[in-house]
């Protein structure tokens, strides 16, 4: 047999699994700017928003009612630097200096460094930096442990140098990484439904009820000859808790406050949303409370200036 080459085009129905974790694993980013080229929130729910429609569409410039996403964003704590070289078997950490005042809460996910002899200086030749961030829940009144997650930086090698300096051990808002009206890409886990039937997990048409001996069981399941069944035919299995990107989605607001996005009892199943929140249009993958990706989209595109009328939670 030859080389196996890359996966390419569609899946089909397979492979369906379980993601490895909540936190879901970035592995590519976009250079689009300096700074964090990411950030993190919690899905509170989605509620509705009158908006002048900016859009090329029939309706442009009218005000039309839109689906939103509200996320509580607290501020991510930068806990350390980590230092990459390239080397002929690609990328290897060479180093990685901690914060030596982390909050107590870091402690719950991941040793906390009270001293350091490293220094970040001493790695100034890497040929690439990122850093290791921490959500700060407790401060939204939502959990006490946090989330630990890689971050990539944008800009050249000095740049990216300069910012991780600047904000190691500090505590960086949403609004130092996104602004209203851009595009940004959202990726979480899904909700999870554990093992489900094909009718439930693929949408398939029922069996007649006079003529097969069960209604909801799968049809064919392939030829004789083929001696196998093709992943291509739906069978039953995991549902749901699947790590998915949704891309391109438009950020309607990034106030300092969820008060006027949410209802007067709070979200189904959240509660009272505290502190600084983004607004996203349409919805994301993910249940309440679950742990959302934000990263800077890789198409290029200029931010579009949005006004909303009115908020229907």
């Amino acid at each position: 047999m030859g080389k196996k080459g890359p996966n390419r085009g569609s899946r089909a129905y397979w492979h369906r699994k379980r993601a490895p974790g909540l936190v879901p694993r970035i592995r590519t980013w976009s250079q689009h700017g300096k700074g964090l080229q990411g950030f993190a929130g919690y899905k509170a729910g989605m509620a509705h928003v009158v908006m002048t429609e900016y859009r090329d569409s029939p309706s442009k410039g009218q005000d039309v009612a839109k689906p939103v996403t509200l996320l509580v964003t607290p501020p991510l704590f930068i806990y350390a630097v980590v230092a990459y070289k390239m080397t002929p078997y690609g990328w290897k950490v060479v180093g990685e200096v901690p914060a030596v005042n982390a909050p107590k809460q870091v402690a719950r996910t991941r040793p906390v460094a009270k001293k350091t002899q490293k220094k970040l200086d001493d790695y100034k030749d890497a040929d690439a930096f990122r850093v290791i961030a921490v959500t700060l829940p407790h401060k939204v009144g939502l959990k006490k442990t946090p989330e630990v997650m890689e971050i990539a930086l944008g800009g050249s090698k000095d740049e990216a140098f300069q910012y991780a300096a600047s904000v190691l051990g500090k505590e960086v808002p949403v609004k130092d990484v996104f602004n209203a009206g851009e595009l940004l890409d959202a990726i979480s886990v899904t909700k999870g439904h554990g093992w489900q039937g094909v009718v439930k997990r693929f949408g398939v048409a029922l069996n007649p009820h006079k003529a097969t001996q069960a209604r909801r069981h799968g049809g064919a399941l392939g030829g004789e000859t083929q001696a196998k069944v093709m992943y291509t035919i739906p069978r039953a299995g995991q549902t749901g808790f699947h790590r998915r990107t949704d891309r391109n989605k438009r950020i309607v607001a990034v106030a300092d406050t969820a008060q006027s996005y949410q209802p007067k009892g709070g979200f189904r199943h959240f509660g009272l949303a505290q502190g600084a929140c983004l607004v996203l249009e349409g919805s994301i993958p993910g249940p309440a409370k679950r742990l959302v990706r934000l990263r800077k989209t890789f198409r290029a595109h200029n931010p579009v200036e949005l006004t909303v009328k009115q908020v229907v939670a």
